[in-house]
């Protein structure tokens, strides 16, 4: 493949709630895996607000480039914007934010901005979905979306394209991190800024520690640590309401945690995971989405996570009550938590 379709095909990052090394030791799949001892461990000693883990890259610098590469792409410090009236998906109340990515063309050959351009956008501590939206001079991603010409938007050799992208946060998130994911088919790259408009909040990686591995059912708020490719941390089940059917809908926060300290293979690794649901003594099987699609983007940033909602229901008659939840991944690897549900 040219080189400039591989920098161009931007990693579609696959929606899928995601999980690597979800149970204890003894499944499939582990064992060439790093073990314990070798893993990386969050860090337990406080680092500064604004540092970076080593190898992502700050808003407003340069993304590493080699000679084979097409595109040279360097970046903007996050600005926060004032929205107009013709700005498409912006949450009401929430914080308008933008960059700028400017894509120089390396070769000596007319070349086409790619199109498939896509980032996953993660705001604060929990790593929640940001928002992104498009205004007046806010572009969209993908690229494609910036003209409803059929040609592709070209660029001469040595010549610039900037565009200016928007997200969007609660106000609440000012001064927490907002970090990108970006992906050019040959390796993963997370940029990184803090939101405007409060002094920067510092990193709670230290504060991450897993439950021991002796422990078989976790309660919810622990973290397990897996195969420590990646952990997780479960919520305790919030009831939101009741559907037509008099069923109880409930929801549930899953947090995935990475420890390396520095961008590696191992933090690029796609992770999948599936929840199951289960309510009483009888462990009855509660209606929920098997193979859930929550999460946008594959990937999670060294020391960063990410979180997603996973909604079911549940009989009236099982709440107040006990409720298990498993998660597992595709190896076969489980970890199940257990707690109550109330009103």
């Amino acid at each position: 493949m040219p080189s400039h379709q591989r920098t161009a095909a931007a990693v579609a990052l696959a929606a899928a709630v995601l999980l690597t090394g979800c149970g204890h030791s003894g499944g499939s799949g582990g064992s060439d895996r790093p073990s314990r001892a070798a893993r990386p461990r969050a860090s337990a000693s406080p680092a500064q607000a604004d540092a970076l883990p080593t190898g992502m890259i700050r808003l407003g610098a340069k993304l590493p480039h080699t000679d084979d590469e097409t595109w040279a792409v360097s970046t903007s410090p996050l600005k926060t914007v004032r929205a107009t009236t013709k700005a498409k998906g912006l949450p009401s109340g929430w914080t308008a934010l933008a960059t700028a990515f400017t894509f120089t063309n390396t070769t000596d050959q007319i070349q086409e901005i790619p199109t498939d351009l896509i980032q996953a956008a993660r705001y604060g501590p929990d790593g929640r979905s940001a928002a992104t939206y498009t205004d007046t001079g806010i572009d969209g991603l993908p690229l494609d979306t910036l003209t409803t010409s059929p040609d592709p938007i070209r660029v001469p050799p040595g010549g610039t394209y900037t565009t200016r992208l928007g997200y969007a946060v609660p106000e609440a998130a000012k001064g927490q991190p907002l970090t990108l994911t970006y992906a050019d088919g040959q390796s993963t790259r997370y940029l990184e800024d803090t939101i405007p408009g409060a002094p920067a909040a510092p990193p709670v990686a230290s504060a991450i520690h897993p439950v021991s591995a002796d422990k078989k059912m976790l309660a919810f708020g622990d973290w397990h640590a897996g195969n420590e490719t990646t952990y997780l941390r479960v919520s305790p089940v919030k009831v939101t309401g009741t559907d037509g059917s008099g069923q109880r809908t409930c929801e549930v926060d899953l947090t995935f945690f990475n420890p390396d300290e520095e961008v590696s293979p191992l933090s690029q690794t796609p992770l999948e995971a599936n929840v199951h649901v289960y309510y009483g003594k009888s462990l009855t099987e509660a209606d929920t989405v098997k193979e859930y699609t929550g999460l946008s983007g594959a990937f999670i940033a060294p020391q960063r996570t990410t979180t997603i909602t996973a909604h079911f229901t549940l009989p009236a008659k099982a709440v107040p009550g006990p409720v298990t939840i498993e998660i597992g991944n595709s190896d076969g690897l489980r970890v199940t938590y257990t707690g109550n549900v109330g009103n």
